[in-house]
């Protein structure tokens, strides 16, 4: 297979945007989406007490 049929379609892939936060104290990784709010992707914290809290989840728009 030719590494042009390979690559077809590489350069048209969307990448979000990403950027890193706090949320009620505890670290996340924030997506922005398109209505200047902010999505919580994932909690980066190695305290399982915050994957408890109910304040903070994944999808939560902030």
């Amino acid at each position: 297979m030719l590494p042009e049929q390979v690559l077809q379609g590489l350069d048209d892939n969307v990448y979000p945007n990403y950027e890193a936060g706090e949320v009620a104290g505890i670290p996340v990784l924030l997506e922005k989406v398109e209505n200047g709010q902010k999505r919580v992707v994932r909690i980066n914290s190695t305290d399982p007490a915050h994957f408890l809290k109910q304040e903070v989840y994944p999808g939560l728009l902030t």
